[in-house]
């Protein structure tokens, strides 16, 4: 029995057969462009025939003597030498020449197919059905196994919890992916929903060729239920794009907009709610207030408020009349008592004249009025003083 190889042992044979074989080091290919990018100055491109591909890489291309613009759908012929890579286990095409051959047929082909689709209104805004507020219920079309249906959920899942999704699990890319794609259209479209998702987890422009084909352009155009494409590339490379009702990127972003509604709708109710509780707390508020004076105004108005009210006037008044009788009393008390002190300082001063007067006539006691005559010049003297008089009559 053989030992068996390291994984390092089989990538360096391999390696090492590729490098030795003369077949790989001369390689003439023609191809259709597609996957172009560009990273670290490096140009990275596939080469495709119909579902195969082929991964090329042409180092430093700038420096490279190359005179037409990469885009997808050119025919080349590349010249170069096949490359295996030990980390990523791919077999890669180093280019040293590029020839322009012009579009290739296929994408001809495509160009034609999406001319004739939009010369039939496919991708007219008039024909676009809007997406309807607050969906109930989604149709979702996508792999089973891919990353798309978790995303896809977890959006959905994360606001809205009431939402029903109807999952038809298909291909999604692939020679039968058509087919399925289509029949996952009509059937969906058939069961009153309120949208249906058309989705994927991203991919090469070559695993999104699926989304070019003839059947799903038509089965998206001819369906009454609103669609919405997201198969996770660029905006507009696909025509399912050009044909669908919305189109967007990634799963994620399309169940972001299916509950965005959602929660808007979440803080009107919240910002009402609140409306209505300040509301109903200032309603309380004045109705104890209207409370509170139409118990004092009844208090003040009842019969029995009126006559206490009465009784307490009375009883002031008889107060005030007693008080006011007492200081009469009182005062004319104190004035009789006044009256008598002065009357009885008067007895006891006129007791004192009396003691204190005299008549005198040529300087003579007078006792006795038979002592005088008429025109006598008479001396009274009194206690505090003295006068002279004549007698008138006598």
């Amino acid at each position: 029995m053989r030992k068996p190889l390291s994984v390092k042992q089989f990538n360096e044979y391999i390696k090492s057969n590729i490098k030795h074989d003369p077949i790989f080091q001369r390689i003439n290919l023609i191809g259709e462009l597609c996957n172009i990018r560009i990273n670290n100055y490096h140009l990275y491109f596939s080469l495709k025939e119909g579902n195969d591909l082929i991964d090329v890489v042409i180092y430093y291309y700038e420096d490279k003597e190359i005179n037409f613009d990469f885009s997808p759908g050119k025919e080349v012929i590349i010249k170069g030498n096949l490359s295996f890579n030990n980390y990523s286990s791919k077999l890669v095409i180093i280019v040293n020449e590029v020839e322009d051959v012009g579009i290739s047929k296929e994408f001809l082909e495509f160009l034609k197919m999406k001319e004739e689709f939009k010369s039939k209104g496919y991708f007219d805004k008039e024909n676009k059905k809007p997406i309807p507020k607050l969906v109930k219920k989604i149709g979702l079309i996508t792999s089973k196994d891919g990353a798309a249906i978790m995303d896809f959920l977890a959006m959905i899942n994360s606001k809205a919890n009431d939402i029903h999704i109807y999952l038809d699990p298909v291909k999604v890319q692939g020679d039968d992916a058509e087919v399925l794609i289509a029949n996952a259209i009509r059937t969906l479209d058939n069961l009153s929903l309120d949208v249906i998702v058309i989705t994927r987890g991203g991919g090469s422009n070559e695993d999104l060729s699926s989304f070019n084909k003839r059947k799903i352009i038509e089965a998206v155009f001819a369906a009454k239920t609103p669609i919405i494409s997201a198969i996770g590339h660029n905006i507009d490379t696909t025509l399912i794009d050009y044909t669908s009702d919305l189109s967007l990127q990634t799963p994620t972003e399309v169940g972001s907009y299916l509950i965005s509604d959602y929660v808007d709708y979440e803080k009107k109710i919240i910002n009402k709610f609140d409306k209505a509780e300040s509301l109903i707390k200032n309603t309380i508020v004045m109705t104890e207030l209207k409370l509170k004076v139409l118990d004092a105004k009844i208090k003040k108005s009842s019969p029995a408020k009126l006559t206490e009210d009465k009784i307490n006037a009375l009883s002031s008044l008889n107060q005030e009349i007693n008080k006011a009788i007492k200081n009469v009393f009182s005062y004319n008390e104190n004035k009789f008592k006044n009256l008598a002190i002065k009357l009885d300082y008067v007895e006891k001063l006129i007791d004192v004249r009396k003691q204190h007067f005299e008549i005198k006539f040529d300087e003579k006691n007078v006792y006795s009025s038979h002592s005088l005559t008429e025109g006598d010049q008479i001396e009274l003297i009194f206690v505090d003083g003295k006068l002279k008089a004549r007698i008138i009559n006598g």
